[in-house]
């Protein structure tokens, strides 16, 4: 695929413009050749909408009454483009995105996932205090970690050929973009988790609820095994108390904390 050559660009809102839409809407257009910009609004009621209807070639999709699993289908439906891209209303793109990306492409690769680097303060400390167990820079852990694990659509290239068919469960508001990087890699294709291109994210948890919802469904769809939820439990303390050393930011330890016990709590809550 040709770097010169337009592609469609999926952004999921609901009440969108914190912490950052502006900052992202504009790292899209700088750094990625927009055919259409594909917004697939979930009844935004705080302008969202309308300030994104200012920039070009902006196509409303309304998804009232929704979650992201369903927006997420109607964005992979709309797009028409050979190679589509997935951008979260919560992350700014690096420099030359689209350049970097393009360079990756192959036959045999169906998507390209950059790495997320948390920039809200508690999260970047976690991922910090991490880098400086396993000695690497933030971006090589991040990708380390996420290897085996979750397929995510933060800023992530698809190849839309690679989707077309995908029917993706209502219920799975959360882990939507997991099933998408499964189904893609069950079609024959590589799901690519890289340092370079990558976005900066300013992610916050503004409900413990959905923490809880996460575990939940990680049972119900197999993602974390028993195993995989002794293991969180036995590191809770350790992981915490090096959180804390490291950054000395106890609420980055509480948090790291709290995802665990919260997500365990949903794990057996299942059925």
């Amino acid at each position: 695929m040709g770097r010169e050559k337009s592609i469609d660009v999926v952004l999921l809102t609901k009440n969108s413009m914190e912490p950052c839409l502006r900052d992202c809407v504009e790292s899209v257009y700088a750094n990625v050749p927009v055919n259409r910009l594909i917004v697939v609004d979930g009844g935004s009621t705080d302008g969202t909408v309308e300030f994104l209807k200012k920039y070009p070639n902006v196509v409303i999709i309304d998804d009232s009454g929704g979650n992201r699993a369903t927006a997420r289908q109607k964005g992979i439906e709309a797009a028409e483009t050979e190679w589509h891209l997935h951008v979260d209303s919560d992350v700014i793109l690096c420099k030359n995105w689209f350049q970097k990306a393009s360079k990756l492409i192959r036959d045999d690769v169906g998507a390209i996932w950059g790495v997320a680097v948390p920039i809200e303060k508690l999260r970047y400390h976690i991922a910090y205090a991490m880098s400086k167990f396993y000695r690497m820079t933030i971006r090589d852990m991040l990708v380390k970690q996420m290897r085996s694990e979750r397929c995510m659509m933060h800023d992530t290239l698809i190849r839309t050929e690679a989707v077309k068919d995908i029917k993706i469960p209502r219920d799975l508001h959360i882990w939507e973009d997991d099933y998408i990087g499964r189904y893609i890699i069950k079609k024959g294709y590589r799901f690519l988790k890289v340092k370079d291109p990558y976005c900066l994210h300013n992610v916050s948890e503004k409900s413990l609820d959905s923490i809880v919802l996460n575990g939940y469904l990680m049972r119900k769809y197999n993602i974390w095994g028993l195993k995989e939820v002794l293991m969180r439990f036995i590191l809770t303390i350790p992981k915490c108390a090096w959180i804390y050393t490291v950054t000395r930011d106890f609420e980055a330890a509480k948090l790291q904390a709290l995802i665990y016990i919260l997500t365990m709590k949903g794990w057996l809550s299942f059925p």
